[in-house]
């Protein structure tokens, strides 16, 4: 019995404890704990503006310089210095023809023009000694030592060495030109990459022998690339030179791009022409890629006054969109009817009116009549309650 006693004391004293701190905690309270905070948001204004209706139409990236580079002169490839994957800049070296031959042909073809410039400089000095010899022979012309058969076969000499000499000078210039084609031909034994770019392929390899024109690696520039697409024929109308258009990567990201020129050739099966665009592009998850998809967005009218929303302000509820509106510090639901979409704006049909404030940031665990605090403006605290009367 003394136990059970004990027991029921010690029970009794623990319920007393708790009853206390229950106590002293609806002591504490505040008095306006049952009150909501206010939520921070950010809103952004319901305007009207000017929307045109848009179509999307599926392009792709081209590069403006992509293809084969070429050998410019004829040889057996000794080297290769690129691989499949590799960027170059222009003026890298991408291949090495035999030397060695086109050195050599150089050489013989430099030892022609040597020789034959020493002998256009040779008949030059015979041909100036007999101008010599014949304007002795004119001194004399009324000597007794006179010669007139002399004199005629000094001619007749020195007009033969001018043939002559213009014959060296005919070879030299030939000669010349031959030794600068084989120097041309040395140069282009190195084979240099004519743009930056990456190598996409391998049309050679070592020991291989090129003719002039044979292909040696394939290059595209993947730094200046364009979007190239096939517009419907009906909607080229508004595509004029230097129109701005958006522009959708299959990572997700927009960009903007402008119409650079419309092919005026129609394709007779499809009715389209095709337009390029060239990018403003932006940061990309995904590395640019030539003939990588590009989705166009294309005006399809005129813009028209429509009264707009931010996509950001659009709550869904299954088939239901919701918009929170900041109205007298408080969060206001209203249900909303969208129409077309326009960048980062949805037109808004019934449901919203020019100024209100919809809300953007803040808005996913909001509830009606919920308090919200906006940045800007002036935070306040609930009022009081009434004091009750009786």
């Amino acid at each position: 019995m003394t136990i059970i006693a004990a027991r029921l004391r010690s029970s009794q004293v623990a319920v007393s404890a708790t009853g206390l701190a229950l106590l002293a905690l609806f002591a504490f309270w505040p008095a306006g704990a049952g009150a909501q905070r206010p939520a921070p948001v950010r809103v952004d204004k319901v305007v009207v503006q000017p929307l045109a209706e848009t179509a999307p139409v599926f392009g792709r990236l081209v590069s403006r310089m992509r293809g084969s580079v070429a050998a410019q002169t004829i040889g057996a490839v000794t080297e290769m210095r690129v691989q499949v994957g590799d960027r170059v800049v222009e003026g890298d070296v991408l291949a090495v023809l035999d030397i060695e031959k086109l050195t050599s042909e150089r050489d013989a073809r430099a030892a022609t023009a040597d020789a034959v410039a020493a002998r256009a400089v040779a008949a030059g000095a015979r041909l100036e000694r007999v101008e010599q010899e014949i304007a002795r022979y004119e001194r004399l012309r009324r000597s007794a030592a006179f010669s007139k058969a002399r004199l005629q076969d000094k001619e007749q000499e020195r007009a033969w060495l001018g043939s002559e000499l213009d014959a060296a000078r005919a070879q030299l210039v030939q000669a010349r030109a031959s030794l600068a084609l084989a120097e041309m031909n040395l140069a282009r034994g190195t084979v240099r990459a004519p743009y930056d770019g990456v190598v996409t392929a391998l049309h050679t390899e070592i020991g291989s022998y090129l003719k002039e024109g044979g292909a040696v690696v394939a290059l595209v520039n993947d730094r200046k690339l364009e979007i190239e697409a096939d517009v419907p024929a009906a909607r080229i109308a508004g595509l004029a030179p230097g129109a701005e258009v958006a522009v959708l990567l299959p990572d997700g990201s927009k960009h903007r791009a402008t119409v650079r020129a419309v092919v005026p050739d129609e394709n007779a099966m499809t009715r389209t022409r095709l337009v390029r665009f060239t990018p403003h592009f932006g940061p990309t998850t995904t590395p640019l890629a030539a003939n990588a998809a590009a989705t166009v967005v294309l005006p399809v009218g005129a813009p028209a006054p429509a009264l707009t929303v931010h996509k950001d302000a659009i709550v869904r509820q299954g088939p239901q969109a919701l918009v929170f509106v900041a109205n007298n510090g408080k969060a206001e639901r209203r249900p909303v009817r969208l129409g077309r979409a326009s960048g980062t704006r949805f037109e808004v049909l019934d449901g919203l009116a020019a100024g209100d404030l919809a809300i953007v940031r803040g808005n996913e665990r909001l509830r009606p009549g919920q308090p919200v605090l906006v940045p800007g403006a002036k935070a306040g605290r609930p009022p009081p309650p009434k004091a009750k009367t009786g």
